[in-house]
């Protein structure tokens, strides 16, 4: 293992983080960078007190990093090796030549914790000119032609090399692309990384540090109060060189969520067959023993995923909207089509193709996280193609049970987070479809362990169970939160789907019913409320405003009557327990008679009740069995013609302007919770302008 280092002095003392971060210039050819690149390392990323332990260990020789590149120009020298390595790294690849491609991880994980403290103290164009600081290169900044590697290999895998690297140019001719500046090169070249080089065992950790360093890169938004609409490094992924390959980096990302979902454990391992096996104790070998670590230590945390770090990297790049421009991610997000299928749909841009059926399965197995939740909602709003082949599916309850259960129990908790909200919107846009409030009546859940434990349902139908869970999520908003979005869009979905009401579960009929009073009720108490403030308006001053409260509930009331209203003329024969409820608390709709903004609404029901109320009126109180028999026979026979006709009840999802307002800190709270990389809550401002939960 070499010379003993002590845990305490083994990172800040070491000779080649004081060497890269000390006043010498360090030539990017430099032997040195061999051996900085040659190190082992087991790191557990979600223990938090192993990464203090590191960062803080690593602190002073990046502080000295930053202030000293200036003049000695060691980062813009490591960022040249690093372009230099990546031409070669395809060849690399294909050979499996493991001591490039560990070296190159390495590289990339060092260059990671380094852009993460620049950016947290620099602004962004301080970050970016450093990139190019005292580099000798062609005046248009383009990439320079790749040069030999500095790790020593073998003359046989050196031949292979060359013979693999001639055959790649002899079929790929390339033009140069005209950078804007180094950080767009190195920027365009983790973007290269990721789509061209496949993913195995050994080039693993390359893939999740590309994705993790694009996410740092990135990250300058952290640190401002609004949204940053200009960020240099986003114009790369905008208008630059990244722009080009919006749709194979989309396609890449969305077939790494869809694959690449085994366990991550950052673990570095020298390969066996490593000629540098003797270097095991420069300077990151010792991250371990800095941090307290035993080799056999197992991780105490599931670790990350590649998957999961690339839904992320997509979804920064398709949430932002940059100042006057268009946003290529967002907009292949939206047109990419089935693989399984033949599209004759024409498309101004060019897109790809991916299995809708993989991405589907995968979305309903991950739909309990915000991120895929997030990646669901923007598929839904944006790519009819996909929307269509989900509503298509015969198997919608894989799906629709996991988003309701993130309502049922975020309502529950009163926690009215983002991600409840965005089940909220993804089960009211698939409410607007006919098709699916159809089916979904059809389909039975017994799977209702979560349910809370008062409604006693064994089994029910899907269309039931959504029905439930928003009348449920509205009774708990009215009484807790109350939440008027919230409120409005659980109103909009029932509405939708009340025209396609069948069968019914007596458990929802009932909530439903009692949601009607206990809103009548809040009504009667409001306006009691009002009366009395006007009066007390002389002893008290200005009176307390119950306007807004007043008219929001008037508008729950008459939409809840529209709901009972659309149900009895589309499906009166299939809904024997509504009526039933109907009748048994007849005298609730007693209020409404005189209430100018409810009279028109109480012209079916006043029909209904007074019909079947006539045909029950024998049967002996209590004797609910009876009762329903009559009135399933009756609504059988009963012509629904003459109950009067209304416009159809159908509200649609529009998305906001200015939807990033709400999604860009919200993506990037999602980014600093999973993506394992320990931004500085201190240093964050986002998340001080906007509050989220």
């Amino acid at each position: 293992m070499g010379s003993v280092i002590t845990k305490e002095t083994a990172l800040q003392d070491n000779v080649y983080l004081r060497k890269l971060s000390g006043l010498e210039p360090v030539d990017d050819y430099d032997p040195f960078w061999n051996k900085l690149l040659s190190f082992s390392l087991k790191f557990d990323d979600d223990d938090e007190d192993t990464r203090a332990a590191l960062e803080s260990a690593l602190d002073d020789h990046l502080q000295c990093l930053m202030y000293n590149t200036q003049t000695t120009g060691n980062f813009a020298a490591f960022i040249r090796l690093f372009l230099r390595r990546a031409t070669e790294l395809k060849t690399s690849e294909q050979c499996d030549n493991k001591i490039y491609l560990w070296q190159t991880s390495n590289a990339l994980l060092i260059l990671r914790y380094i852009a993460r403290f620049l950016t947290q103290r620099m602004t962004e164009k301080e970050f970016v000119r450093i990139f190019a600081k005292n580099q000798e290169s062609t005046v248009d900044g383009t990439s320079s032609s790749s040069s030999s590697s500095v790790e020593d290999d073998d003359e046989e895998t050196d031949s292979k090399q060359k013979e693999l690297k001639e055959n790649n140019n002899q079929e790929v001719k390339k033009t140069p692309i005209a950078f804007q500046n180094t950080a767009e090169e190195f920027t365009y070249e983790l973007v290269s990384i990721l789509i061209n080089i496949s993913v195995n065992e050994t080039t693993l950790p390359i893939h999740v540090e590309a994705v993790r360093c694009l996410l740092t890169l990135l990250s300058s938004q952290l640190y401002n109060e609004s949204i940053v609409n200009t960020s240099i490094v986003f114009r790369f992924f905008i208008d630059g060189a990244c722009a080009q390959h919006a749709a194979g980096l989309t396609k890449t990302l969305l077939l790494n969520y869809l694959i690449h979902n085994s366990e991550y454990h950052m673990t570095v391992q020298k390969p066996q067959e490593s000629i540098v096996f003797g270097l095991a104790s420069s300077m990151w070998s010792m991250v371990q023993m800095a941090a307290g670590l035993d080799a056999s230590e197992e991780d105490q945390k599931p670790p990350l995923t590649l998957g999961n770090l690339s839904i992320l990297l997509l979804l920064n790049l398709s949430c932002h909207q940059p100042l006057n421009a268009s946003n290529p991610f967002k907009e292949t997000l939206a047109l990419f089509q089935n693989a399984q299928e033949v599209s004759t749909v024409p498309t101004q841009i060019v897109s790809f193709k991916i299995d809708y059926n993989g991405l589907y399965e995968r979305l309903c197995a991950t739909a309990g996280q915000e991120p895929p939740m997030l990646l669901l909602y923007m598929l839904l709003q944006a790519n009819s193609g996909f929307r269509n082949y989900v509503l298509s599916r015969i198997n919608l309850e894989n799906l629709v049970v996991p988003v309701l259960r993130i309502l049922h129990d975020g309502v529950a908790t009163s926690n009215n987070s983002h991600h409840v909200y965005l089940a909220l919107i993804v089960a009211l846009i698939l409410s607007e479809d006919d098709i699916f409030c159809k089916i979904i009546h059809e389909t039975p859940i017994k799977d209702l362990g979560w349910l809370d434990s008062d409604f006693s349902v064994r089994e029910i139908s899907l269309g039931g169970l959504t029905a439930l869970v928003f009348i449920r999520a509205i009774q708990k908003n009215a009484l807790k939160t109350k939440d008027r979005y919230l409120h409005t869009n659980c109103l909009a979905a029932l509405a939708n789907m009340s025209a396609f009401f069948k069968n019914l579960a007596p458990v929802v009929c009932q909530r439903l019913i009692s949601l009607l009073d206990l809103l009548t009720k809040r009504h009667a108490k409001m306006v009691d409320h009002m009366r009395v403030s006007s009066q007390n308006d002389v002893a008290g001053g200005q009176p307390i405003n119950f306007h807004d409260d007043i008219t929001a509930l008037e508008e729950g009331i008459r939409t809840l009557l529209e709901i009972i209203n659309s149900a009895l003329c589309g499906g009166l024969r299939h809904n024997t327990h509504l009526i039933y409820n109907l009748l048994y608390h007849r005298s609730l709709f007693d209020a409404y008679v005189q209430h100018p903004m409810f009279q028109d609404l109480l012209v079916n029901i006043a029909a209904v009740i007074s019909h079947f109320s006539s045909k029950v009126v024998n049967v002996p109180a209590g004797d609910g069995v009876t009762m329903l028999q009559i009135i399933e026979k009756e609504a059988n026979v009963w012509p629904t013609d003459k109950l009067a006709k209304f416009p159809e009840l159908k509200f649609r999802y529009v998305e906001d302007e200015y939807t990033v307002d709400f999604f860009v800190p919200y993506v990037w709270r999602l980014s600093v919770q999973h993506s394992g990389i320990r931004f500085e809550i201190s240093r964050i401002k986002i998340f001080n302008a906007q509050s989220i939960a």
